[in-house]
């Protein structure tokens, strides 16, 4: 066998070794930079939610106004039911630090009660009381043929219904025309009866909540005053106060010790800083708007508080303010 080394020429370079069959090793790879995170963006801030309290203080207020009225009592009972809903979710955020009117949760929870509680009260005393009305009008129809067959015995009884159909020294209960029966301007009077008094300036007289312009309610022994517009088409008058044009004979000085009621600023409440203490509990807080009219709208309101049960209020009335009402249970005492 012959040796494979033998066919090698001398002085011969050994073969080069085979190029690598890898290409991909020939190319560095590209260097990694760092991809950019943008940093996260900070929360938002938030403002307070404030809209369950004062949706209850509004809807407890305005149901407060109508649940004693007949018909209307329905929808302030409604009214205060939603108010008792609102008032109870605007205290929850308040308590989770969401909301920052408490106060107003608290006053609107408190007057939807009071609204429910009237209108349950007057529904009953409504229903109870029209029969009895009923019977004692058919006794009088029955009375007046009796009375009309004899001549003189008829004369004699009539005398005293003349009497007693004398118009009163104030404007009563009703609906009565602006310019022909009622004359525009400023009246008073003295909230009386369980259920208080009730006031409406209209623009019409077809029934419907659009008619109304301004409403106000007084309680049992609260001084009331509403000023009605030339432009209004009439007024309606609710309970059993008698309203008197307001002049310098109806006026009520306070002597600085004030309580609940619309009063006028300078001639029966000094301007002057008041303050008052309300009772311990959560139905016997306290409220005061300064005004600057009597119109019974929102734009007379120059601004107002609520004093909860239990806490001390205290307000500044200003020589310029027109009036200040004062709702509740406190005494407010000029310091």
């Amino acid at each position: 066998m012959s040796d494979p080394s033998a066919s090698v020429p001398e002085n011969q370079p050994p073969p080069e070794p085979a190029p690598p069959t890898d290409t991909g090793s020939l190319y560095l790879a590209p260097p990694a930079y760092p991809v950019y995170q943008p940093a996260p963006m900070p929360p938002m801030p938030t403002g307070p939610s404030n809209g369950m309290g004062l949706a209850a203080l509004i809807l407890g207020i305005s149901g407060l106004a109508i649940s004693w009225i007949p018909v209307l009592g329905c929808f302030g009972f409604i009214a205060g039911v939603l108010a008792i809903v609102f008032g109870a979710l605007g205290l929850a955020k308040a308590g989770r630090g969401e909301a920052t009117n408490r106060s107003s949760a608290i006053a609107g929870l408190s007057t939807g009660i009071a609204a429910v509680v009237v209108g349950f009260v007057a529904a009953i005393a409504f229903n109870t009381f029209d029969l009895p009305e009923a019977d004692e009008a058919g006794t009088a129809e029955d009375d007046r043929p009796a009375a009309a067959e004899g001549s003189d015995a008829a004369v004699e009884e009539m005398e005293p219904a003349e009497e007693e159909a004398e118009e009163p020294a104030g404007i009563g209960e009703g609906i009565w025309e602006v310019g022909t029966e009622v004359a525009p301007g400023t009246y008073v009077t003295w909230g009386a009866g369980l259920f208080g008094c009730y006031v409406e300036r209209l623009s019409g007289f077809s029934g419907e909540f659009d008619d109304i312009i301004a409403n106000s309610f007084f309680s049992e022994e609260a001084r009331g005053r509403i000023t009605i517009e030339e432009g209004d088409v009439g007024v309606s008058f609710t309970g059993e106060c008698e309203w008197v044009p307001a002049t310098e004979a109806t006026l009520a000085p306070t002597g600085g010790e004030v309580g609940p009621g619309i009063w006028e600023v300078g001639t029966e409440v000094p301007p002057g800083t008041y303050v008052t203490q309300s009772e311990e509990g959560i139905f016997d807080g306290c409220y005061v708007e300064r005004l600057d009219g009597f119109s019974g709208e929102f734009d007379d309101i120059i601004a107002n508080e609520y004093i909860d049960g239990g806490a001390q209020g205290r307000i500044e009335i200003a020589d310029s303010d027109t009036g200040v009402e004062f709702s509740g249970e406190c005494v407010w005492v000029l310091e």
